[in-house]
């Protein structure tokens, strides 16, 4: 057979070996799902996505994946459709590239029996060189650009600059990286952004139909002096960002504050809706808290926890007038942290150990300078030890600080500092665990807290009764909502534990619960009568009241494992336990898009369109980053 003959009688196992790969792919992807004849000979394809018509179903592939092949790209197919569509076209040139090889090699097999045997596989560039650059820069490469600068908030004309597209291909190599422009990122790069986001977002819309979900303000006054505030929808699904609004020409006007409200929870679901969380309890923010104050609205008012225990702490502080001891506290921690031969001396003394306070772990700043002092507190021997053996002629720092943690008062008085604030933090502490945010576990921390300052004061009445009054003044005027009762009561592990107490308020708050989230007398008599088993523990209750039943479980999944037998009970249970007590702060939104997208003046409407969805991919995208990491 003539060698003319053979690279026929190849080429002809090439295509038929294409055809058999092209039907392999398909039964994966089937191209004929995404296509229908059009004409009366049927020799027209028409996409089902846009109704662009072409003459053959891989023309109709390329169409699809967006690759260039002398056929417009679909603007309307899925990224997910897209993304299949190149995975096959590039699986099938890679195995045409595989038969070129061996057909342009194969009168060279002769040499080796180990060279006959090796299989080519073609490099990406070689694949390249038959698309235009697009080819290049995958559509996953592409999501990874624009989702850096959604995420992170930045300008996004950054990416024209040359020392960014220099950054993307400093590699090298021989693939060089098509870097999207200014262009793209404001345009089908964040139209498909901005539908996986929605996508994401609806998926946990979608769960408020069981779970409900807490409504966060986050209020701020800008550089401008504007009053702004974002909405955050918060349920265990993840929290979602809403709206931003500017309430400058309104503030003032309690009902329109009222009506603003009311209309965002009108849009998000009254029957989803479970309660309103406030970042603050000052300005136009309590104002509009002192309407909700009375539970008659239809939804719950309260504030976050983090800032009503920022509030006790104020209160104490001043009421003790600790304020110059704080003082004192910070000037010794940075005396000690801007000398490091100091820092050093310390160590020695202490034998290694360190009094540095890492408020990264911690989600509340507020707390650094009482976790400072309870340190140094603890670290009082070491600190007089230290500046006892230091050289005291040489400063008069030095001579000042020695005296002063060699002062028996300066230390009772930072001693009972730590007495009056530490519950409080360490409270707070708990509550930084996101397991721990929820309704369900408030009233026994609250009352841990009180407890433990009554403790420390060796249950002196006199001691510890007023700082529980700053503390029950702060929780009855701005934390306390009756969710808190109901939840306290529906957590098992409260509930079901020996120290549960049955008084008036928590009594009160369970019924408030009922009526406000449960419409229809009959669903409410039913659970009513549901909670008469749950709290003497007959029938599904009976075996899950168990202490190694409720253990090593969330409260609402106790309820979702163990009350199917009660489905009305167990899902009003689920509705108030899935509620946090945390406000928007911890989720720390960058401010400076909402700022530019509200206060930007002569944007035209297009201009105006597109900020709003870069705002609701970034915070949405940022918000998602904060779930994944609890």
């Amino acid at each position: 057979m003539s060698l003319f003959s053979v690279k026929k009688l190849l080429t002809l196992v090439f295509y038929v070996t294409v055809d058999m790969f092209e039907v392999r792919v398909d039964t994966v992807v089937d191209i004929q799902d995404y296509g229908i004849w059009v004409g009366t000979k049927k020799n027209r394809l028409q996409c089902t996505y846009c109704g662009k018509q072409v003459n053959s179903f891989r023309r109709l592939k390329y169409h699809l994946s967006g690759i260039p092949k002398e056929v417009t790209a679909c603007e309307q197919v899925s990224s997910t459709v897209k993304e299949a569509f190149r995975k096959i076209l590039m699986e099938e040139k890679s195995a045409k590239r595989v038969v070129e090889v061996q057909i342009g090699n194969g009168h060279k097999r002769g040499r080796s029996e180990d060279s006959s045997s090796k299989s080519v596989s073609p490099k990406i560039e070689d694949i390249g060189v038959e698309t235009d650059k697009h080819d290049l820069l995958s559509n996953k490469a592409q999501k990874c650009i624009g989702r850096f600068f959604y995420e992170n908030c930045v300008d996004i004309s950054a990416v024209d600059s040359p020392s960014f597209k220099e950054m993307m291909n400093i590699g090298g190599g021989q693939m060089q990286l098509k870097i999207p422009d200014s262009n793209d990122l404001n345009g089908w790069m964040l139209q498909e952004a901005l539908k996986e986001v929605q996508d994401c977002v609806k998926k946990i819309k979608d769960s408020w139909a069981i779970t409900g979900c807490s409504i966060l303000l986050d209020a701020w006054v800008s550089q401008k002096g504007r009053d702004l505030v974002a909405f955050v929808a918060d349920s265990p699904a993840g929290p979602v960002y809403l709206k931003s609004f500017d309430v400058t020409v309104i503030k003032n006007n309690v009902n329109a504050l009222l009506s603003l409200v009311n209309g965002l929870v009108e849009e998000v679901g009254v029957h989803n809706v479970t309660q309103i969380i406030a970042s603050s309890t000052s300005g136009w923010v309590g104002e509009l808290g002192k309407l909700f104050a009375g539970h008659d609205k239809e939804v719950f008012w309260s504030v976050s926890v983090s800032h009503c225990f920022k509030l006790m702490l104020v209160k104490i502080v001043k009421m003790h007038s600790f304020e110059d001891i704080l003082n004192k506290i910070n000037n010794i921690w940075e005396f000690i942290n801007n000398n490091p031969s100091v820092v050093k001396i310390f160590r020695d003394h202490s034998h290694g150990n360190d009094i540095t306070v890492s408020s990264s772990e911690f989600e509340f700043e507020f707390v650094t300078d009482y976790l400072t002092l309870e340190s140094i507190f603890n670290s009082k021997n070491s600190l007089a030890a230290m500046f006892a053996s230091a050289d005291r002629s040489k400063e008069e720092e030095v001579i000042a600080m020695s005296n002063m943690v060699n002062d028996s008062s300066f230390w009772e008085t930072v001693e009972r500092v730590v007495k009056c604030t530490s519950p409080l933090i360490h409270g707070l502490l708990l509550f930084s665990n996101a397991d721990n945010q929820h309704v369900g576990y408030i009233y026994d921390t609250m009352d841990g807290i009180k407890e433990n300052i009554a403790k420390k004061f060796n249950h002196e009445v006199q001691s510890y009764k007023p700082l529980w009054d700053v503390i029950d003044d702060v929780w009855n005027r701005h934390l306390h909502n009756p969710l808190h009762a109901a939840g306290y009561f529906l957590n098992p592990t409260s509930f079901y534990s020996p120290e549960f107490h049955l008084d008036p308020e928590v009594a009160t708050g369970l019924t408030h619960s009922l009526v406000h989230l449960v419409k229809g007398g009959q669903t409410q008599l039913k659970i009513s009568a549901q909670l008469d088993k749950y709290r003497l523990g007959k029938d599904c209750f009976d075996e899950a009241s168990q202490a190694n039943k409720i253990s090593d479980i969330s409260p609402t999944e106790w309820w979702a494992q163990k009350a199917s037998q009660y489905p009305e009970l167990q899902s009003f249970a689920i509705k108030i336990l899935s509620q946090t007590c945390e406000g928007a702060s911890r989720y720390k939104l960058k401010r400076s898009l909402a700022e530019k997208m509200l206060l930007t003046e002569g944007m035209s409407h297009f201009e105006k369109q597109q900020l709003e969805e870069l705002a609701f991919v970034h915070y949405n995208l940022h918000l998602q980053n904060c779930k994944a990491k609890t």
